[in-house]
Parts: structure tokens; sequence; C-alpha cells
């Protein structure tokens, strides 16, 4: 959710060279189109940024090189952003503030251009991951999460595949470790014969096999945005979580929201209509770039 906000920045320095410190692996996803590199935010080294105290030299040294620091972070009390000026970077920008209980996420964290006078010009997240196909006919899902709570039960993924076995040639189930009970009990069940199998795809792999997909459909998830970022049309349940915050953005993108925030309440001919309509709004070629 912070590609938006990243691509404002290339775009309006375009001869910087923008390292990103961040989690990883996702924060690879960033290079080349957003950022020249990335390190990893959760480093031993960079412990001190985030805590009161003077800084080693080797890290003051390290960030002293920067003109701009664009912190992404709360940091209520300024921490960060002390150890970033005392460190010797020219100018800090400190975290995005002022979230109401309906902004979105992604709107949150372009909170942080309005200090350097940027304005967020498209909110929607986009990664090139390579060309798509002219014509394709793959329905992805990914019948997991990191919590129990925002997963759809398994016997409705199952009905769902069988309601839309006339709509699509093959189907791809997408996992991770996390969501090993839920896929051994959805593979116990289901008679899908045209049925791929990709669990535990690194982050890039999974956005091609998402990007030869017709249509994608998740859980309050990265996968499910990934699958949004990549242009692909996305179907994305919601029941605990909100998803005027959470949601993937764009045209091709449809939410189906439980009445009653438990996934239960999602009926699968609501999510069939779903599938149907957002089928059509499937984008052009990207040049590749990974």
């Amino acid at each position: 959710m912070t590609l938006p906000a990243l691509r404002e920045i290339r775009t309006s320095y375009p001869e910087a060279e923008i390292e990103l410190f961040g989690v990883l692996p996702q924060a690879r996803l960033a290079v080349p189109e957003y950022v020249d590199r990335v390190e990893r935010v959760d480093a031993i080294e960079l412990v001190p940024l985030f805590s009161e105290g003077e800084l080693p030299e080797p890290l003051r040294n390290r960030l002293n090189r920067f003109d701009l620091a664009v912190n992404f972070f709360a940091d209520p009390g300024s921490v960060i952003s002390r150890n970033l000026i005392a460190a010797g970077v020219k100018k800090v920008v400190g975290g995005p503030k002022h979230a109401s209980l309906e902004t979105h996420a992604v709107r949150y964290l372009a909170g942080v251009l309005d200090p350097l006078g940027l304005t967020l010009r498209n909110p929607v997240p986009t990664l090139a991951i390579g060309l798509r196909p002219a014509h394709t006919s793959r329905f992805a899902f990914h019948p997991g999460s990191g919590s129990a709570q925002k997963n759809w039960p398994v016997g409705r993924w199952i009905e769902l595949i069988a309601r839309c076995d006339t709509l699509f040639d093959d189907f791809v189930l997408v996992g991770g470790e996390a969501d090993e009970t839920v896929i051994r009990d959805l593979l116990s069940r289901c008679q899908c014969r045209r049925l791929k199998i990709v669990l535990g795809a690194d982050l890039i792999e999974l956005g091609r096999e998402l990007n030869d997909c017709s249509v994608f459909a998740g859980h309050d998830t990265g996968v499910t945005h990934l699958a949004a970022a990549v242009g692909t049309p996305t179907v994305a349940l919601f029941g605990p979580t909100n998803p005027n915050i959470w949601a993937p953005l764009g045209t091709h993108v449809r939410v189906v929201r439980s009445p009653t925030a438990h996934m239960d309440a999602i009926q699968v001919a609501a999510v069939v209509a779903a599938v149907k309509n957002v089928n059509r709004t499937r984008t052009g070629e990207t040049p590749i770039l990974h």
C-alpha cells in the first residue's frame, strides 16, 4: 500500500537514487520500478534508529549520505525523526498522521507527501510483473489468511469452484505455510480435476502466476493485494476487517462484504456474481520489468 506514494516520489525526483528500508521479501517488489535498492528495516544494525539514545557511528555514517528521509512508520514521539536528523540527514519527513477511522491505508500512508508539496494523483497500487496474456481463462483463489476469522468456510470455496466450473478452463489454488490446514481440508474434499496448486511461491513468482489468471478471489490478505496490483480482476471477501480501509483499490476490484462481519454470512451466490462481473475488467498489456 506504500506503492502509490513511492510512485509519486519517484516521479517527482526522477534523477534521485532512492533506497527503501523495508520488510523483506515484500519490499523487493518495489525494485526497480519505484526504488533503486532495498535494505532490511529489521536489520540488527538499524535497531538504535527506533529508540532514544546516541546512534552508533557506523549507523550515522550510513545515514548521513541521504538528502531526504521519508518515514512511513508511525512516530508519535518523533524518535525516528530526531535520530535521522542527528545522523545528518538533510531533510526528514515524519510518519503519516491524522487518519480517520475510514481513511484508506493507501491515503493514510500517502500523508508523507504533504510536507514535500506532492499530491497523490493515483491511489491504485500497480506492479509491472510481465506481459499479460491476450486470452486466459484461469481462476486463481486463496482460501487462507493469517487469521481464521478472516477465512471463508472451506465448503463455500468448494461450492464456488463447482459453480464456476463452466466459466473457466483451469483453476489455481494459491497458498503459503500458514494455510496448510485449510488447503489440506480443501484438497481432501474438492473434486475439481483442473486444479493447479501453487504453494510457497516467492512473491515475484506468485505475481507472475496471478498475472496469468483472468480472475482472482481471496480474503483480506497480501496475496489479494498482490493480485490486484498486477492488474488481475480481483474479488476480495471481507468479514471482520473494514474494506474501506484495507480493500485493494481499482476499477478491476470487487469487494464482497459480510453483512454481519462473520465470514460464514457471505453467500456463494454473491461471490459468483462478483466473479462474473469482474471477469470483464481485465486491462491491456504491461511491459516486462522483472
